[in-house]
């Protein structure tokens, strides 16, 4: 066979396998997640379902969570290549390649979970924060509010001074650390995998994330108090590879687009479902949710407040989608 007919009879084949009919081939799509049994898992569930109904069965979903396709690096680097096809992770761990995330972590930005969502999914932000990581070969297809900021911890934190001299795990940013120092805390970096086991061996005191995802993975077996903060909110979301979007036929991308866009208030409503069922599971446990008293909490609000302007708004990299966040999340305040 020539080289000129040897393309045409690859190129054939190939519009056959993403064609449509019964003998159309499967399109793979590997989702992974570092969590387990959480609103990632149960929207990624759906997802998966719903893209099989609307493309046929031409696409075929495969979930992997509690990093089966390995740790956060490992992972952002596969979406990156294209060696995997989906990520579905908090954006803030983009920051590398996309500081302009870290916008969303302003402490009071938000004033409920609902609030974020509402003004992530505006016609205003939504696309613009969808298409932020693009240059570094990741897309976003859907966004939601999933997770009020919390400490797990080994001893009881019931006001700020319980927090002075504590070695907690944050996210790797300049904003979780700036937080956590404002309130005598050791910020620690620290891979999701590794938190569990840092804490049973004393090599920190506990965890800076949220009840959804420390319920199912179980941090209450070695950090019995959750103090939930709700300074800041978490949104996560789906994010693909572009290198493989931009290889699907037109009507396949458009269904997976599509179908994120749909996936957005399962995605919130499911959040608000396993926060409430956690709440209840940890005291179940053996463990115990914590709330600062109003007048506690407001001083600590009052403290790390000023925080997004000083760090955010002065990031050149950031300072364009923070102001954005800054002006709809005031059009959609209460």
């Amino acid at each position: 066979m020539n080289r000129t007919i040897g393309s045409v009879f690859v190129a054939a084949i190939t519009a056959i396998g993403f064609g449509g009919g019964a003998h159309a081939q499967a399109i793979d799509m590997k989702i992974g997640f570092i969590t387990i049994n959480d609103p990632q898992h149960e929207t990624s569930k759906k997802f998966a379902e719903e893209i099989a109904k609307r493309t046929q069965g031409r696409v075929t979903a495969r979930l992997f969570p509690a990093g089966q396709l390995g740790g956060i690096p490992r992972q952002v680097e596969a979406i990156q290549l294209g060696t995997q096809e989906a990520f579905h992770t908090p954006p803030a761990f983009f920051v590398g390649t996309t500081p302009a995330f870290s916008a969303a972590d302003a402490p009071g930005l938000f004033d409920t979970l609902d609030h974020q969502h509402k003004t992530l999914n505006h016609p205003k932000v939504r696309d613009k924060w969808l298409k932020l990581p693009e240059s570094a070969g990741i897309v976003g297809i859907y966004t939601f509010a999933a997770a009020e900021g919390a400490i797990a911890t080994r001893e009881p934190v019931r006001k700020i001074a319980d927090m002075k001299g504590l070695k907690l795990r944050v996210l790797a940013t300049k904003m979780e650390t700036a937080i956590m120092n404002e309130v005598g805390v050791t910020g620690v970096p620290m891979d999701y995998a590794e938190i569990i086991g840092a804490i049973q061996n004393r090599v920190i005191d506990g965890a800076r994330s949220a009840i959804i995802v420390m319920g199912p993975s179980k941090f209450y077996t070695v950090a019995k108090y959750i103090t939930i903060m709700a300074d800041n909110y978490i949104p996560t979301g789906m994010w693909l590879s572009k290198v493989w979007l931009d290889k699907l036929p037109a009507d396949i991308k458009k269904a997976i687009e599509d179908t994120g866009r749909d996936m957005t208030p399962f995605g919130l409503q499911s959040s608000k479902d396993v926060a409430k069922k956690w709440e209840v599971e940890w005291a179940k446990q053996g463990g115990e949710v914590i709330r600062f008293a109003p007048a506690e909490r407001a001083e600590f609000m009052r403290r790390v407040r000023p925080l997004g302007d000083d760090i955010l708004g002065g990031n050149p990299r950031v300072k364009e989608m923070y102001e954005l966040l800054k002006s709809v999340a005031a059009e959609t305040r209460g």
